[in-house]
């Protein structure tokens, strides 16, 4: 079996997580509320996941990562990052056709991709206590794929 993961700056991902559970009309708290009382709203789910409300606890890669490398070994995943994909699409497209050694003439059409507009960003305050909360797993996963993070930690 093979994986493709697309990994996504973790504080960017917990906010488009929120952001899309408060256009669904799920969640009904502020970004800064919801990441706040995250392990009290997700301890019903237990060992698991919140499928809602789990905005930061997604963001930690480094354990995911670890195991699929462990189970199904590092040369069976293939690791993107988010932030390529809108500049370098063509050439995500054709890394993946090289790692399912699948026929690469394939061209896609243009498209645009990628294009969410939030109601509002990031309080400053919030974003630099996320990227410190992220940032040891940030570094261990930079370890795991090889690969310079520190866009995701530098301030």
């Amino acid at each position: 079996m093979k994986w493709i993961l697309v990994l996504r700056n973790p504080v960017e991902r917990a906010f488009s997580a929120w952001n899309m559970e408060t256009k669904r009309g799920t969640e009904h708290l502020s970004f800064k509320e919801a990441v706040e009382q995250e392990a009290v709203r997700c301890r019903k789910a237990l060992p698991l996941q919140h499928r809602v409300f789990s905005y930061a606890d997604r963001g930690f890669y480094a354990h995911q990562v670890r195991r699929l490398f462990n189970i199904f070994a590092e040369d069976n995943c293939l690791v993107l990052l988010n932030e390529n994909l809108p500049t370098e699409h063509e050439k995500a497209l054709r890394k993946v056709f090289k790692f399912l050694k699948v026929k690469s003439d394939f061209i896609p059409p243009e498209a645009s991709v990628f294009e969410q507009d939030y109601d509002q960003e990031i309080d400053s305050e919030l974003r630099a206590k996320l990227t410190d909360m992220f940032y040891y797993d940030i570094k261990e996963l930079e370890r795991l794929l090889h690969r310079d993070l520190s866009s995701w930690y530098a301030r």
